[in-house]
């Protein structure tokens, strides 16, 4: 049997007759005939009682029909997912981030993404910077923002957005009235800086720079989070280096400014496992890509 036999059946089954099943299926009447004998004596049941001007389904035709309609409906259905997800449209999608990303560009880029893509479902799982590699390799997620802590040879990744530091300080601090702040400026500042053990990226550039510049940062207190600088800020601590994308968050008595001098960039990427992502991990990708550079546009980076 195969979905030939129960299309032919359907068919015959709807119109009761051979001569308009035949034409319905644009084949000869004949082979038509001889295709429903085969099924039933496959079936070993009679489907369909006929006359020379007569056809009417038997008690176990008219049951074999209901299912057979609801096979074709599942082939159909199927085939139809099948290519959905071929597209990236459906399906399911386990989604890694980290802390800033979850109050910078990770919210516009699912609310893009939600819009476009509405039935595919979106698992979200939250892990420290430097557990996110870790979380591709087994296999948590599928694709993730990571910034370049720990790397592997089996995770591919794309730069998604390259931002330099900008400097976060209390609205009521000198530096809140200048335009641009030069960093060997904060040589005798409080800065609240971020800890090796959990942002050793953040540690090393910001160590970097400021010993570029000529001086060592005086440490007020270290931090895992770019949040808890920012509230630190707030309270006055000190001033804290940020992302750039940070200052798409408002919080109350801090300000941003950019700094005069060149600083390394902050990368956030995304990665995933196999060479070549799947079509779910593409579309969520390119929505990423676009969503990110619309954000550059609205806030651009002030990099000298």
């Amino acid at each position: 049997m195969d979905l030939r036999h129960l299309r032919y059946f359907v068919a015959v089954a709807e119109e009761l007759s051979f001569t308009r099943a035949a034409e319905r299926l644009r084949i000869a009447q004949p082979p038509l005939s001889q295709q429903i004998r085969q099924l039933e004596e496959e079936l070993g049941v009679a489907l369909l009682f006929r006359t020379r001007r007569h056809v009417e389904l038997t008690e176990s035709g008219r049951i074999y029909l209901k299912h057979a309609r609801q096979i074709l409906r599942s082939v159909e259905t199927a085939a139809v997912d099948a290519q959905r997800a071929q597209r990236g449209e459906i399906g399911e999608l386990a989604v890694g981030f980290f802390e800033h990303t979850s109050y910078t560009i990770l919210p516009p880029i699912l609310r893009a993404y939600r819009e476009t893509y509405p039935e595919v479902n979106v698992q979200l799982r939250w892990f420290p910077v430097v557990a996110q590699v870790d979380a591709l390799l087994r296999g948590d997620v599928d694709v993730s923002f990571i910034r370049p802590v720990f790397g592997s040879a089996e995770i591919s990744r794309e730069i998604l957005l390259s931002e330099p530091f900008v400097l976060a300080v209390q609205a009521n601090h000198p530096f809140a009235r200048e335009e641009t702040i030069p960093l060997k400026a904060c040589a005798d500042e409080n800065i609240i800086a971020y800890s090796q053990k959990s942002a050793p990226d953040f540690h090393a550039m910001i160590t970097g720079m400021c010993a570029a510049a000529g001086f060592a940062p005086r440490i007020a207190t270290e931090v895992a989070q770019v949040y808890t600088a920012l509230g630190l800020v707030s309270s006055g601590a000190g001033i804290a280096f940020v992302p750039a994308s940070v200052r798409r968050v408002q919080v109350e008595q801090v300000v941003y400014r950019p700094l005069v001098d060149a600083v390394p960039a902050v990368q956030v990427l995304l990665a995933w496992i196999d060479q070549q992502p799947s079509s779910l991990m593409t579309a969520f990708i390119e929505t990423a890509q676009t969503v990110v550079e619309g954000i550059n546009q609205q806030y651009p980076y002030h990099v000298t």
